[in-house]
């Protein structure tokens, strides 16, 4: 990426939502409006909205290279059935935007260049017509998508708990890259650092990251010190089971964080 280009501001609540295709409309040049030729180089228009995975033929042929002799049955067991849920999350992420579409009268975009325009109907872009083939495009992907998509109440309430998970996996991967920098005490890694530097970290509100540490300390046995009073943390963390949970560079897409 050439000093030109940054990534647009991002809620990443969208990645659960959003053709695996909209990543490519989150590099944005500099300027906060932009003419959509600025894209030109990089997007392919033409090419599908979602991602494809590929035969699970080629999924088992990768498995078994990988690991040879005895090992590559399990490994084609393994192989088979990972594609197999991968292949039913992602059909489920396509029902579920489809379905927001059918809800907003908007046709179901196939390419990127119908992404685009859907997603502007969404209000995730403003495109402004009247320059030709070459409108101006100001990016809103900061938006919660709680504001933006037509949800049930039942629904708004599923998404929020999903937000709140999201936020934990973010504060997670910040710890995880903080514990890779100290030495390991016998299955544990001790980070000490503060609130407000984590919530930085993670993209997350003081607040948010707050409350993200007694999820972790729940479900992945965080260990949790703010003895010293103000945002100080000392925070104890199982090794290695904690970065192999969290692997991630960023948040994942449901079908990638099987």
């Amino acid at each position: 990426m050439t000093p030109r280009w940054q990534r647009a501001a991002l809620t990443p609540s969208w990645i659960r939502w959003l053709p695996c295709a909209f990543v490519y409309l989150t590099v944005v040049p500099g300027e906060p409006r932009f003419r959509r030729s600025a894209w030109s180089a990089i997007v392919p228009w033409e090419g599908s909205a979602w991602c494809d995975p590929g035969s699970v033929d080629e999924w088992v042929d990768r498995a078994r290279r990988r690991r040879a002799g005895r090992d590559a049955d399990d490994a084609e067991l393994h192989a088979r059935q990972h594609y197999a849920w991968m292949v039913r999350i992602r059909a489920t992420r396509i029902e579920l935007f489809a379905e927001m579409c059918r809800r907003r009268d908007l046709p179901v975009p196939h390419t990127v260049g119908e992404l685009l325009l859907c997603l502007a109907e969404f209000g995730l872009f403003e495109v402004t017509e009247g320059d030709g083939d070459d409108p101006w495009v100001t990016p809103r992907l900061d938006r919660d998508p709680l504001e933006v998509l037509p949800l049930s109440e039942s629904e708004r309430e599923l998404e929020a708990r999903a937000q709140r998970d999201d936020q934990a996996v973010l504060v997670a991967i910040a710890i995880r890259r903080l514990a890779q920098r100290t030495r390991r005490r016998w299955r544990r890694r001790v980070v000490s650092t503060s609130l407000t530097s984590l919530a930085g970290a993670a993209g997350v509100t003081e607040e948010q990251a707050r409350r993200s540490l007694a999820d972790l300390g729940q479900i992945a046995e965080l260990g949790i010190d703010a003895g010293r009073g103000g945002d100080w943390l000392r925070l104890s963390v199982p090794w290695p089971d904690f970065r192999l949970r969290f692997p991630f560079t960023e948040l994942p897409a449901p079908e990638h964080a099987i």
